[in-house]
Formats: structure tokens, C-alpha cells, sequence
């Protein structure tokens, strides 16, 4: 990994772990316009939502996988030039997840998710839960002990109704079984409602705060993990970016 991936204070060659940096940000359209800003947070990887279509190799030694139903908006993932590619299982039904293989076998599942709204959006057979995205893609996610789950998941314990599936409950439980846990609250030492600290302020308003993107990580020791600051990001887009350094 040490040939892809920065060494950011720790590698050592005997063990062979490294730190990966990994951010996840909703950018709020127009990505092109305000890359600066995220590529200042120095990130390995980076998992953005609600993104538009960009050539490949738009950014300078990094490749950009994109995914959507519409060229201004999508997923999209960014990594360093020759580190991934997205997997033959890939289903685009699933709106949106994209599942990358790094070159070192590690899996990586970006998030988008549009939850129930999906079928009504983007028509019949179209499926947008947290959930149907782990069920779908479990035997590949199972087939590494590395792994990184992240993105802007659209829910929280707080909308919590019954034992569905959906319930983001029930796929916190899940992916716990899965060996996957939520670097923020591993570090925090919080539980899933417990946040203190916002990913999205509903329509900008300070006052309106909600906490809804999520790094999760399997076999990785999680070392730090920020959120953005209202102040510093609202201009840009209702979500902040949230950054993690794991040591894997």
C-alpha cells in the first residue's frame, strides 16, 4: 500500500501498515468549482456526493470513478492514479453505492444513499437503503478483512420506527456484524444518536444540525477522525466534510 498511499508519520516496513486519510463530503453540486477546497484537506481517498461527471483524469494524479442517472449529479470517488478499480458486481440499480477493489485487496463502498426515494426517482427495481446495498455486495465485502464504508447514508438512530431493514438502527447492527464500525464513535466513545457534532445543517440553518454521513472501517485501527466546522464550509454546501486517518 506504501507505493499508492502517502506515509502520513507511520510505516513501517516490517508490519507494512500505513495511515490512510479518507474524507466524505457531500459537496452540494459543482464540485469542479470547489475542489480546492477539499483537495486542501490532503486526503488519500475521497468518497463526494451529489457530485457532477468529470472526465477520468480531471484531477492531476488521481483517477475519479463517477457514478449517476444524471450527469450533474452523482458519486463520485476519488484516489490516487492506478489504486482501484470499481468491481464486476458493480449494479447500477443501486442508487448510489460504488464498489471499488484497491490494489491491495481492501474493499471500499462509497455511499450516496437516496433511501426510499429511490424508486420514485429513478423508476421500478431501484433500490436506495444502506441495507440493500450491504445484502447485495455481502460475499465482496466478506471477501477482504479490510474494508471502508463511507459516504452521506441520509439517516440516523434519531428517525428511528420499528425493526425494518432500513432503519439505520438495524444497519449499524448490521455492519457491526460484518466486523465494520463507525470511526467517529469508536474514537468519541459515543453511541449512534449520541453525536455532538453535525454533518449537515438542514437548509444551511445552524439551528437545524443532524449527524448522517459515516465512516465506517474493518481492520483498520481508527487514529483521528474531524468534521468540518459550520463556519468554514456552509458557504459551500449544507454537509461538512468528514476526515479520518486510519491505520491499516
Amino acid at each position: 500500500m506504501s507505493e499508492i498511499f502517502k506515509s502520513r508519520g507511520f510505516c513501517c516496513a516490517w508490519t507494512r501498515k500505513i495511515i490512510i486519510k479518507i474524507t466524505t463530503w457531500n459537496c452540494c453540486l459543482k464540485l469542479a468549482k470547489k475542489a480546492d477546497q477539499l483537495l486542501e484537506l490532503d486526503p488519500d481517498i475521497a468518497v463526494i456526493q451529489e457530485c457532477e461527471e468529470l472526465e477520468k483524469d480531471h484531477f492531476a494524479d488521481r483517477t475519479f470513478h463517477w457514478f449517476g442517472h444524471n450527469s450533474r449529479k452523482g458519486l463520485g470517488v476519488l484516489l490516487p492514479r492506478g489504486s482501484a478499480v470499481v468491481d464486476k458486481r458493480f449494479d447500477n440499480s443501486l442508487d448510489y453505492f460504488m464498489p471499488l477493489n484497491l490494489h491491495n485487496g481492501m474493499k471500499l463502498l462509497g455511499v450516496w444513499s437516496f433511501t426510499h426515494r429511490a424508486a420514485g426517482r429513478f423508476g421500478e427495481g431501484h433500490r436506495g437503503h444502506v441495507g440493500d446495498a450491504i445484502e447485495y455486495y455481502v460475499d465482496w465485502l466478506n471477501d477482504s478483512d479490510q474494508g471502508l464504508i463511507c459516504g452521506d447514508f441520509n439517516n440516523s438512530v434519531i428517525w428511528y420506527r420499528g425493526t425494518k431493514a432500513s432503519n439505520f438502527l438495524s444497519t449499524s447492527k448490521r455492519l457491526q456484524e460484518l466486523g465494520f464500525e463507525s470511526v467517529f464513535h469508536r474514537l468519541e466513545e459515543k453511541d449512534f444518536g449520541e453525536e455532538n457534532v453535525a454533518t449537515l445543517y438542514h437548509t444551511k440553518q445552524r439551528n437545524k444540525p443532524y449527524h448522517i454521513d459515516y465512516l465506517f472501517c474493518k481492520g483498520g485501527e481508527p487514529v483521528s477522525c474531524e468534521i468540518g466546522s459550520y463556519d468554514d464550509w456552509i458557504a459551500l454546501s449544507d454537509h461538512m466534510p468528514v476526515t479520518a486517518n486510519i491505520q491499516f
